[in-house]
């Protein structure tokens, strides 16, 4: 997402791991629209403040450092709330989960309550009725969501009305594989996209390995969009020179050598490739913080901005929360587990649980994470505050599907060109 993700990415460990395929999405999608009636029930269960015994199935992307933490906190929520009982459905990553909602939408499969972060094409689900507004379940369970930050609440309104509780913030960076770069005669990390390719090209040739890696979906080929100063907004701008220029960018790599895709060095995602020393640069997040403890404690690695054609930095700003599916059967006892699954001792938990990797949504805790996770420290609130949007078109499903198709037919058999990709993407995709 993990997205396309949010590797995410949801990320973590589960965080944008696989490599995305094209799914029948549209007529999943589609299917799952017909699910409306579930909102009408929404309604009527929160009037009658059901108490009968319910089993909540939860679904997310899991992981050697994410596992643990849903293990804690249901088990806790599981002895608060007689009569709740949660079924775990757990994803082995979060591209995973991406590419099997939609069909799980449609059947009726999916998850009561699904976490996934707003790199996902949260939008796309809204317009197709699979996921249910929250405005009157919050209201009816007392849920506070002045305790998080209004940018990221605001992140989960859609038309007025709210889709998602958040349960952390996050952002993307770019991590450096410090002993890499070393191992090339690199001591200061790049402060521009220009000086990354350079860097990128010294890893190959000094050391043989690749300089950079990239999951190739939509969340992360945005990152280099963004970095050239571009930006899909909203399907209004796919094929400006800016983002030509971003995928170029990444294509000329590719060609040098000096770039890979994860499977190619036999790694399931990006960050499995900078933890092996694979590869000594790509674009990620704080999700790498839990992994790298987890299982390359050994790899010393730095967590910063994202340089910028121009010598600046980013970040893209979003969160993860907690959405209630339309299929659900009990959204009231849905969201009063939701209620306590991000309360202030749960938001505390992800806030000093620093394997579990993510950045708390509750502002109170947000200092508390960075001062217990020193890698965190080069994300200041200046630089979130600041944070960039995805603003994928509209279709944002077939929308990444198709870039990702096209990219690889690029990187992979040389097939075509990044302009007539793009140009081709604005008459189908554009707005």
């Amino acid at each position: 997402m993990r997205l396309f993700t949010s590797d995410r990415s949801q990320q973590g460990s589960g965080a944008r791991r696989g490599r995305r395929r094209c799914v029948p999405a549209l007529a999943a999608m589609t299917a799952a629209a017909v699910v409306t009636p579930g909102l009408v029930a929404a309604t009527t269960q929160v009037a009658s403040g059901s108490t009968s015994p319910v089993t909540i199935t939860l679904g997310y992307a899991g992981g050697a450092n994410i596992d643990p933490y849903y293990n804690y906190v249901i088990a806790a929520a599981e002895k608060a709330l007689p009569g709740i009982t949660v079924k775990q459905v757990v994803y082995s990553t979060y591209d995973e989960q991406l590419d099997e909602m939609p069909a799980q939408a449609a059947a009726g499969t999916i998850p009561d309550i699904i976490v996934w972060d707003n790199s996902a094409p949260v939008g796309q689900y809204v317009q197709n009725g699979a996921i249910m507004s929250l405005n009157k379940l919050v209201s009816a369970t007392g849920v506070n969501l002045s305790v998080d930050p209004a940018a990221l609440v605001n992140a989960w309104t859609i038309n007025g009305k709210l889709y998602g509780i958040p349960l952390y913030l996050q952002d993307s960076a770019y991590v450096y594989n410090l002993g890499m770069l070393k191992a090339a005669g690199i001591t200061t990390v790049p402060t521009s996209m220009s000086q990354v390719a350079t860097d990128a090209l010294a890893v190959k040739q000094k050391t043989g390995k690749a300089g950079l890696t990239i999951l190739d979906n939509l969340f992360h080929l945005t990152q280099y969009v963004l970095a050239f100063g571009g930006g899909w907004n909203w399907g209004k701008s796919i094929d400006s020179k800016a983002n030509v220029a971003g995928i170029q960018f990444l294509v000329n790599l590719f060609n040098e050598h000096a770039a890979v895709l994860p499977d190619q060095v036999g790694a399931s995602w990006d960050g499995v490739a900078v933890a092996d020393n694979e590869a000594a640069m790509s674009d990620g997040g704080p999700w790498y913080i839990g992994f790298m403890s987890a299982t390359a404690p050994k790899v010393s690695y730095e967590l910063a901005p994202i340089p910028t054609s121009s010598g600046g930095q980013f970040v893209v700003t979003y969160g993860g929360s907690y959405s209630i599916t339309s299929h659900s059967p009990d959204p009231s006892a849905d969201m009063q587990l939701i209620k306590y699954l991000t309360d202030a001792s749960a938001e505390h938990y992800v806030a000093t649980d620093t394997a579990f990797g993510f950045v708390p949504a509750m502002t109170q805790y947000i200092n508390l994470y960075r001062q217990e996770t020193p890698q965190y420290a080069r994300i200041t609130n200046a630089v979130l505050a600041k944070g960039l949007i995805l603003a994928y078109p509209p279709s944002t499903i077939q929308f990444g599907n198709a870039l990702v198709s096209g990219f690889e037919n690029i990187i992979l058999k040389h097939s075509g060109t990044v302009q007539s990709l793009l140009s081709s993407l604005q008459q189908t995709y554009g707005t």
